[in-house]
């Protein structure tokens, strides 16, 4: 009974701590796409890529420039601004393939053999000789070069993205009174708001495949929540001249927010897992590892040299079942036709088969 209020009371957490990370999640990109962040840092990185300058700089600037000329690129920002023309009239591509970029720079370079433009790097302008089209081994090298950029650059923005997440995080805990330890106290005591935070989870588990089915409907998610019953919000009143009201609050907003910087993701595999592990119940042992089963005797059996008499004793039952049909049928002339085959017994000279074959 214990294990299950454990378990029953876990779920109903990671049910709130995913509703709150999907939420969270869904305001974090809707302010990187406000802010262009993916796009901006990707044309910023490219700038530095290409003018060798640790900072953005008027050099990077310059070279960013000359990159946007390209036709490769051009077609990026043609497509990435579908859609887009009702806000933003010259939004940049968020992604850009290895491929694509060192195409580009095949197209950036022919114009740099002859006369190297300020900003672009050295490097660049000696990539072609006589304005002949790349290698396969320069290419090659240029897609691993920028490949190895955008893993530092994606890097840098799951740590803004996280950090952005914690302030989000800590914004929706305090808005909807979301205290961990609060929570987990109501969960465990009060059974009836166990039960239907399970119910809602197991629903939750079976709609989704993925992270993202549920980030849509965040808001809607959120007020299902608190209509089943589950202690968020703020209509339950306040303490704040009680100091121990005041930092158990306090404390369990910044847990919560904690626990959501973990991400959807998390929370919606450690939802997936704690629900199939209370549907399923406890896997049961293998035959090896249960010492109720036939396959574990037979191992402490053998273990103990009783294989002989196993044996032994099995001779011992076959011949006496050998006996009792010997005795059913009496003598061998009211025994069955055998028919013969090539291990019958040959006739002798006499023409008769021997006695007591058969």
């Amino acid at each position: 009974m214990l294990g299950s209020q454990a378990l029953e009371t876990a779920i109903g957490l990671a049910l709130v701590l995913f509703v709150l990370s999907s939420l969270a999640s869904a305001i974090v990109e809707g302010i990187a796409r406000l802010l262009r962040k993916r796009a901006k840092d990707l044309e910023d990185t490219i700038g530095q890529m290409l003018s060798g300058s640790t900072t953005f700089d008027k050099d990077a600037e310059n070279a960013l420039e000359r990159f946007r000329d390209t036709t490769i690129y051009q077609s990026a920002t043609i497509a990435a601004s579908r859609g887009r023309r009702l806000f933003r009239t010259h939004a940049g591509p968020a992604y850009l393939s290895a491929k694509a970029f060192a195409s580009a720079i095949d197209e950036l370079t022919d114009n740099a053999t002859e006369a190297p433009v300020k900003g672009l790097n050295a490097r660049l302008a000696m990539l072609k000789a006589e304005r002949q089209g790349l290698s396969v081994e320069k290419k090659a090298a240029i897609e691993n070069w920028y490949d190895e950029t955008m893993g530092r650059l994606s890097g840098a923005y799951k740590r803004w993205a996280t950090g952005v997440l914690l302030i989000v995080g800590l914004v929706l805990a305090v808005a909807g009174n979301v205290s961990i330890f609060h929570l987990a106290q109501i969960l465990w005591q009060q059974p009836s708001i166990r039960q239907a935070a399970l119910n809602a989870a197991e629903q939750a588990a079976a709609k989704s495949t993925s992270p993202d089915d549920l980030i849509d409907e965040s808001v809607k998610a959120v007020q299902d929540v608190a209509g089943i019953g589950i202690p968020v919000g703020w209509q339950s009143g306040t303490d704040w001249d009680s100091p121990a009201w005041a930092t158990a609050h306090v404390a369990g907003w910044l847990a919560t927010a904690l626990l959501v910087m973990l991400g959807t993701p998390f929370w919606f595999d450690a939802l997936s897992r704690l629900v199939s592990l209370r549907t399923t119940g406890t896997k049961p042992p293998s035959a090896t590892q249960d010492s109720a089963a036939a396959t574990s005797v037979q191992a402490s059996a053998g273990a103990s040299g009783a294989p002989a008499a196993v044996i032994a004793s099995a001779v011992a039952t076959a011949l006496g079942a050998v006996a009792e049909h010997g005795g059913r049928y009496g003598t061998a002339s009211s025994a069955p036709a055998l028919d013969a085959g090539p291990s019958a017994a040959p006739d002798d000279s006499s023409g008769n088969h021997p006695a007591g074959s058969g």
